[in-house]
C-alpha cells in the first residue's frame, strides 16, 4: 500500500474495542491512499472490526460505498473500497457504518465460543484453536488431556449432551460481558462467572443476549476434538 499524507505514529480509536452496539460514527481519516487502482483509508474513531482471533471481519460502508477492513502491517485497521471509492486525504471527515445484524452474530459467536472453552477446558482439555465464523464455529482441543470416553460416536454424544446441560446453566444464570486494557496494555474479556481471557474480538454486552446456543456435534480428527456449535444474538 501507499501511504498519502500518514504521519509516523498515527493513532486510531478502536471504538469497537469498547462499543460493540456502535453501528454508525462519524470519523476522521488519519492515514490513506492506493494499492494500484484500490484506494483505501484508516479512520479514527474505528468502528470496524478486522478479520482476526478466529472471527470474521465487519461488513460496512465508508460514506455509503461498501469497504472490506482488515489490518495493515503498522497495526491501523485499513478499509479497501472498489473503484468507487475515490482517493481520500488525511483529515477529511467521513461517515461510517457496519451491517449491524452481521457484527451482533459475530458477537454471538464469539462468546458462545470462549464459553464453551471454558467448559471444555473444565473437563481437563486443553485449547488448541477456534473459528467463530457463521456456519463453522468451532473449538479444537488437542489429544492430551482428552478423557478416554471419547472413541464411540455414543460416547461423544453423552459428553455433548453434557456440555449442552453445562452450557444451558450458564445462560440461566447470566451476567455481564465486559472488556478492558491490563497493565501490559493487553485487551481482556472478562465473562461474569466464565472467565477473563485476551482477545480482540466483539462480545455481547450480556450472557443473556445469546440465543439458538446448540453445541452440534464432538468429533475426533488426528486425534484432536473437535466441538462445533452455534450461537445467535436475541
Amino acid at each position: 500500500m501507499s501511504t498519502s499524507t500518514a504521519a509516523p505514529g498515527t493513532q486510531q480509536e478502536q471504538a469497537y474495542y469498547g462499543d460493540t452496539y456502535l453501528f454508525e460514527s462519524a470519523a476522521t481519516v488519519v492515514a490513506a491512499g492506493t494499492d494500484g487502482d484500490v484506494a483505501w483509508a484508516a479512520v479514527s474513531p474505528n468502528i470496524f472490526h478486522p478479520k482476526g482471533g478466529g472471527q470474521p471481519s465487519d461488513e460496512g460502508t465508508l460514506n455509503g460505498i461498501p469497504v472490506i477492513p482488515s489490518r495493515g502491517d503498522d497495526g491501523l485497521v485499513v478499509l479497501t473500497g472498489g473503484p468507487e471509492l475515490a482517493p481520500l486525504a488525511a483529515g477529511t471527515a467521513v461517515e461510517c457504518a457496519i451491517d449491524a445484524a452481521l457484527r451482533k452474530r459475530h458477537a454471538a459467536l464469539h462468546t458462545a465460543g470462549h464459553v464453551l472453552g471454558h467448559l471444555g477446558e473444565a473437563r481437563g482439555w486443553t485449547s488448541a484453536g477456534h473459528s467463530h465464523y457463521p456456519g463453522q464455529a468451532r473449538l479444537d482441543f488437542s489429544p492430551e488431556g482428552l478423557e478416554a470416553g471419547l472413541a464411540t460416536p455414543e460416547q461423544r454424544e453423552q459428553i455433548r449432551a453434557e456440555l449442552q446441560e453445562a452450557f444451558d446453566a450458564v445462560l440461566a444464570r447470566g451476567g455481564s460481558v465486559s472488556a478492558a486494557m491490563d497493565g501490559a496494555g493487553h485487551r481482556v474479556v472478562t465473562i461474569e462467572g466464565v472467565n477473563s481471557e485476551p482477545c480482540g474480538g466483539t462480545h455481547v454486552a450480556r450472557i443473556e443476549d445469546l440465543a439458538g446456543v446448540r453445541v452440534l456435534e464432538l468429533k475426533i480428527k488426528r486425534g484432536a476434538l473437535k466441538v462445533r456449535y452455534e450461537a445467535e444474538h436475541i
